[in-house]
């Protein structure tokens, strides 16, 4: 069951239900229906209502409503609530910083600060020369210097954020087609690769212009990527590594399994993004340990309780290349 609680009281039972999280988004998603007979009432939501999502009793995510929309005709009246985890005033709000000589730790920890926005630190960080956002999303400049140290920072069932590494930890499960997969996609998303990438930067400490770059072979055609170093220095990686980087991370994260299995369970609990998954479909002749970068529970009358996953190999959020497996070669399938 869902329900979502707030101000000492709670709402369950809702007919139609979708909770999403990505690695690659600081908030949670979440969208909750419900029609009934008569006429009714927000439930007493308001902008600055904060509430807990649970399934099961498990707390899943912190929210606050971004929409609430009501709808009522003579036999009924319906209410829908979009919603999103407090780490989403990072992405809406746009904000002036300049910090330096801090390690990238740090900087995480004072822009959360700033929103009231929980964080956990846990890896170790690089100190960054210069970072500085002007008139611009927080998300934006958190985002490109927490991938450019090949670090993560996504939701915690909280509401808040966690800055740490891909997990290294052993499968939580396994999952066959046939028995545990409903169903899937293999996904090749080519708009996510470009030919050339380079990367300009400056140093700033030694004055000098800084330029690095990297191709994509498996692109036949002119299709470019200029990236600026984020005011970085080379306090995170020069700029032929960041290039590189960039290259294999969209390398790896353009093909992808998207699986659908009923449930939102595993043995160990919820199914969360950040943890590893065996996964074996016999016929693409898969049989290998997925990250899980992206989950969405949802739950409707027809199809009842599903987890959709987006999974895909680690080196994904590393940037480093996949060696070997049919398909795991990011090396061989971009000669393709």
């Amino acid at each position: 069951m869902v329900e979502i609680r707030f101000d000492g009281v709670r709402y369950g039972h809702w007919q139609k239900v979708s909770v999403s999280e990505s690695v690659d988004d600081l908030c949670a998603s979440v969208r909750l229906s419900v029609t009934r007979p008569g006429t009714g009432d927000s439930l007493g939501l308001s902008a600055n209502t904060v509430a807990e999502v649970l399934i099961d009793g498990i707390l899943v995510s912190t929210i606050r409503p971004d929409v609430i929309r009501r709808s009522v005709d003579a036999e009924s009246h319906s209410i829908s609530i979009d919603a999103r985890s407090l780490a989403r005033e990072l992405v809406d709000c746009q904000y002036s910083k300049a910090l330096s000589g801090l390690k990238l730790g740090e900087i995480v920890k004072q822009l959360c600060s700033v929103f009231k926005v929980p964080v956990t630190i846990a890896a170790e960080t690089a100190v960054v020369p210069d970072f500085a956002m002007q008139c611009e999303s927080p998300a934006n400049a958190l985002i490109n210097a927490v991938r450019a140290s090949n670090l993560m920072l996504h939701p915690l069932p909280n509401g808040g954020l966690i800055l740490t590494s891909p997990t290294a930890a052993a499968p939580v499960a396994t999952l066959i087609y046939g028995s545990h997969i409903k169903r899937y996609d293999v996904v090749d998303e080519f708009k996510l690769r470009f030919s050339d990438y380079w990367v300009k930067g400056y140093d700033y400490e030694n004055d000098a212009a800084l330029k690095g770059a990297a191709k994509d072979d498996g692109i036949g055609y002119f299709r470019p990527m200029h990236i600026v170093g984020d005011r970085h220095g080379q306090g995170l990686g020069g700029c032929d590594r960041r290039a590189l980087m960039e290259r294999n991370r969209r390398l790896a994260r353009a093909h992808r399994l998207d699986l659908e299995v009923v449930g939102w369970t595993h043995a160990g609990g919820l199914w969360a993004i950040n943890t590893q998954v065996r996964v074996i479909i016999p016929a693409e002749g898969i049989d290998g340990v997925y990250l899980i970068g992206e989950r969405a529970f949802t739950l409707d009358d027809k199809g009842g309780s599903i987890t959709q996953l987006q999974v895909m190999h680690r080196e994904a959020f590393l940037g480093e290349e996949k060696k070997g497996g049919k398909h795991g070669s990011t090396a061989k399938r971009s000669k393709r």
